[in-house]
């Protein structure tokens, strides 16, 4: 029945964290692998009352079809959210769909013709791979540094595309506590990179899962904020902010681009679910989305702190490992030795019971063998513990078994 599958469908692969999201499902195995938010974090019994009262007097509205813009109430509620962060915006500015992932789709269906050309950077956000690879879309990764994407080699990427006849169209970044990397990009590169954009008529598309989520270091303002050309697209989502099980993000676009997506979006579902928007509306309303940023950020903030003491407990020194130390967001990004494929050693890993994202699945260019994506969000600071000791054991292990190969020891 292959013959029947289109070209897009035939050539995609599964992603390798929703494969591993199901190790979760194994208790005696320690998860670092999928991002999952905190089930503490979410406010269960605020919703639960929410939920009841909307759907027994207001039942009528909230399980009915709605606009594909989505929620008025949700939208103003978020507009007035973001005003204090510098982001001027009205309703007709965002459209709400069904979690970030699906304006990662919309963005590719609005605006990318196969061929077309987007920069991300390497490391970059493996869901987003998988929708630039499903639209062949001509990915060109571009190595990030300690303050965000390598901007020198960017404007040499760009060139050689151009050169090349290339269609140039976006570049996607993640500024706050990258995923997979936890690196943050500097005001400097913010702003340079928006001067970037604006000399050659690209578009930025700024994804902000956790922005929110910062519990070190200074706030720093978004690139939509400073945007006063409407090139810059982005992109909220509230899976790691409120409950990821809602299925809700907004996208903020203006004018042509707007348009665009909510036409690429009719077709697709032609709204995204009314109930689930109008529980996070009345929540917002009720209780304050910064209220509640508030009481969740210790909480990751305790977590990440485990894992680096961890990390430095467990870990060999003098072995060329290193790892960053986010100020907010969910990963630790961690680099082995040149050398070690960290696909190879996860089966030895999940001997050991403890699973982590293997690095290379993050890189558009073929690159990141040796690296480790670890996320703190789920599991409790004593569990982390465990799991990096469990993890260590396997690194130590496979260092050893390289160096005896290569006659070292």
């Amino acid at each position: 029945m292959k013959h029947h599958f289109s070209r897009r469908v035939a050539g995609a692969k599964r992603s390798a964290i929703r494969e591993l999201l199901k190790l979760t499902e194994q208790p005696d195995i320690i998860s670092f692998g999928g991002g999952l938010p905190a089930p503490e974090t979410f406010p269960h019994e605020e919703m639960a009352e929410i939920a009841a009262e909307i759907i027994r007097e207001k039942y009528a509205n909230v399980l009915q079809y709605g606009l594909t813009e989505g929620s008025k109430t949700l939208r103003q509620a978020i507009c007035d959210w973001l005003k204090p962060q510098g982001v001027e915006a009205t309703i007709h500015d965002l459209l709400v769909t069904t979690a970030s992932q699906q304006a990662l789709d919309l963005l590719c269906k609005a605006f990318i013709d196969p061929g077309d050309v987007i920069f991300c950077g390497l490391p970059t956000y493996l869901g987003a791979v998988q929708a630039f690879n499903l639209f062949e879309v001509d990915k060109i990764g571009v190595q990030l540094e300690n303050d965000g994407m390598d901007l020198d080699e960017l404007e040499e990427r760009i060139a050689e595309a151009k050169d090349a006849g290339k269609t140039l169209k976006a570049i996607y970044v993640i500024p706050d506590f990258q995923n997979p990397s936890g690196i943050t990009m500097s005001l400097e590169k913010r702003k340079r990179l928006l001067e970037i954009a604006r000399r050659e008529d690209l578009l930025i598309f700024e994804d902000n899962p956790y922005g929110h989520l910062r519990f070190a270091g200074e706030p720093m303002p978004s690139i939509c904020s400073m945007d006063d050309e409407g090139r810059v697209l982005m992109m909220l989502t509230f899976s790691k902010t409120l409950c990821a099980g809602l299925r809700l993000a907004v996208m903020l676009a203006r004018g042509d681009l707007m348009d665009a997506l909510v036409r690429a979006k009719q077709p697709t579902d032609l709204c995204t679910s009314k109930l689930t928007q109008h529980l996070a509306a009345q929540y917002i309303l009720r209780y304050g989305l910064e209220n509640h940023l508030e009481e969740i950020r210790p909480i990751y903030k305790e977590k990440r702190n485990a894992m680096i003491a961890a990390l430095e407990r467990y870990m060999p020194e003098d072995a060329g490992i290193s790892w960053t130390e986010p100020e907010g967001g969910l990963f630790v990004w961690m680099r082995l030795p040149e050398g070690i494929d960290t696909t190879d050693m996860l089966q030895d890993a999940i001997e050991h019971k403890v699973a982590y994202v293997p690095g290379a699945s993050a890189y558009v260019d073929g690159g990141g063998q040796h690296t480790i994506r670890l996320s703190y969000s789920l599991v409790s600071p004593e569990t982390i513990d465990e799991g990096i000791r469990r993890l260590a054991e396997v690194v130590k292990a496979t260092i050893e078994a390289k160096q005896v190969a290569a006659g070292t020891r």
